[in-house]
C-alpha cells in the first residue's frame, strides 16, 4: 500500500509538471503570435452604466474610424456615450454605447448628433493644437493690465482677453483717465517673455491685490509664495466667452451632458508667466481643471533665477556676482529697495549701474556693491 501511494504521488507530480509546461508553452506561443498592446485602455466592466468618455483619436478620419475607436476602447459599457475627437483635424463624433449582457453583443456602436458647442470647442482646440506644434502644453502670459495672450510654440501670439478695469474698486465710481493703467517705469527683464505692456499696473492694483509682491525678490524670499495666486485666478480663470478663451475654462460647456470629460482632458495644464512690478517675472503651472497654481520659477529683472519662495536671502546672495542688464538703473533701484528692507547692506562702487557683487561677512551679514558699467 505504501508503495502504491508513493507511486501515485510521483505520477501526479509528473503530470502536474507536464501540464504546467504545456500551459506555459501555450501562453508563450499565444503571446508571440498576438503580442499585447502596451498601455491599452480598455473598460471591460458590464457594471458601468450612464457614463461619458472622451477619447483622443488623431488617426480617425471616417465615421467608421470614430465608431471603431469607441467600441474597441469601451466595448461593454451600457447606456453610455463616447466623445471621440481628432485634434489634428478639429473633428468630433458622439458614439452611442450600450452593451447587452444577456445577448453578449454591443447594440450601440453608432453615431448620434454632437452638440454644436462641442463641435465649435474641438474646432478651436484643434486650431490651437496645430499652431502649438501639435501639443496641448500651452504657454500663456498675463500682463499687468489684465490682458492675457498665448505664446504658441510655432511662434506669434494669440490674444485671449484685452486689458480690463478689474483693478479698479467699484466704490470709486465711473472710470476716469486717472484710473487707466499706467506704465510704472519697469521694462521687461533679461529673457523675459513679457512684452512692454506687461508692466502696466492700475493705480488701484495694490488695493485689489494687497498681498501681491512688491518685487520679484519679495516673491522669492518672502513668506507668501502663493501671494500671486489671487491675481492668476482673477485674470486667467475669467478669460471671457471667446472661443479661444473657452478651451481653458472647464465650465465653459456647462449644460452639455458629459462635456466636462472632454474639456478637462483637452485644456489640461498651462505654463503661465506673471509680471512682477520690478520688471522680473514668475513662471507658474496652472491647472485649468482644479484651478491649482504651482510656482515653478522666479526671475529678477537682470535674469537671475531666484528661489521659489521661502528662500534664504543671506545664503543666496553670499559670494554672488551678476550683471544688471539693459535696464540696469531700474533693476538696481528695485534691488536696493528690497535689500534695505531685508538686512543686506548696499555700497556704491562708483557712478552708474552695471554689475552687483555680494560677499558674506557672516551668516547674518551680506554686503553688496553696485559697480558701474
Amino acid at each position: 500500500m505504501q508503495r502504491t501511494r508513493s507511486a501515485l504521488r510521483h505520477w501526479l507530480s509528473i503530470s502536474a509538471f507536464a501540464a504546467a509546461l504545456t500551459f506555459s508553452a501555450g501562453l508563450r506561443a499565444d503571446s508571440t503570435e498576438n503580442p499585447p498592446i502596451a498601455n491599452a485602455v480598455i473598460d471591460d466592466s458590464v457594471s458601468t452604466v450612464g457614463q461619458y468618455y472622451a477619447i483622443l483619436c488623431n488617426t480617425c478620419s471616417t465615421t467608421g474610424d470614430y465608431i471603431n475607436k469607441a467600441v474597441t476602447q469601451y466595448p461593454r459599457v451600457r447606456n453610455s456615450a463616447a466623445y471621440v475627437y481628432n485634434l489634428a483635424s478639429g473633428q468630433i463624433r458622439t458614439v452611442e454605447l450600450n452593451w447587452d449582457p444577456e445577448q453578449g453583443i454591443q447594440t450601440g456602436g453608432y453615431e448620434v448628433p454632437t452638440d454644436t458647442r462641442l463641435r465649435t470647442y474641438v474646432t478651436t482646440a484643434g486650431d490651437l493644437y496645430r499652431r502649438n506644434n501639435n501639443s496641448l502644453a500651452f504657454t500663456a502670459v498675463i500682463r499687468g493690465d489684465g490682458s492675457v495672450y498665448l505664446k504658441p510654440a510655432g511662434g506669434g501670439t494669440i490674444e485671449l482677453r484685452p486689458g480690463s478695469t478689474r483693478g479698479t474698486p467699484s466704490a470709486v465710481g465711473p472710470i476716469s483717465t486717472a484710473m487707466i493703467p499706467q506704465v510704472n517705469g519697469a521694462t521687461p527683464g533679461r529673457g523675459s517673455p513679457i512684452d512692454l505692456r506687461g508692466y502696466s499696473f492700475s493705480p488701484y492694483f495694490s488695493s485689489m491685490y494687497p498681498n501681491f509682491p512688491a518685487s520679484s525678490y519679495d516673491l522669492a524670499f518672502g513668506d507668501q509664495p502663493g501671494s500671486i495666486d489671487a491675481f492668476v485666478h482673477d485674470y486667467f480663470s475669467t478669460l471671457g466667452n471667446g472661443p479661444a478663451a473657452q478651451i481653458f475654462d472647464p465650465d465653459s460647456m456647462s449644460g452639455v451632458a458629459g462635456a466636462h470629460r472632454l474639456t478637462e482632458q483637452v485644456s489640461g495644464q498651462v505654463t503661465l508667466f506673471v509680471p512682477m512690478k520690478d520688471g522680473g517675472y514668475a513662471r507658474v503651472l496652472y491647472d485649468t481643471a482644479s484651478g491649482d497654481v504651482a510656482l515653478r520659477q522666479v526671475v529678477d529683472p537682470s535674469g537671475v533665477v531666484l528661489p521659489n519662495g521661502y528662500g534664504n536671502a543671506l545664503q543666496f546672495y553670499g559670494n554672488r556676482t551678476w550683471n544688471l542688464g539693459s535696464n540696469a538703473a531700474w533693476t538696481a533701484g528695485a534691488f536696493q529697495d528690497w535689500a534695505a528692507r531685508n538686512g543686506i547692506d548696499i555700497l556704491m562702487g562708483g557712478a552708474g549701474y552695471g554689475r552687483v557683487s555680494c560677499v558674506s561677512r557672516s551668516i547674518n551679514e551680506v554686503t553688496c556693491t553696485i559697480y558701474p558699467n
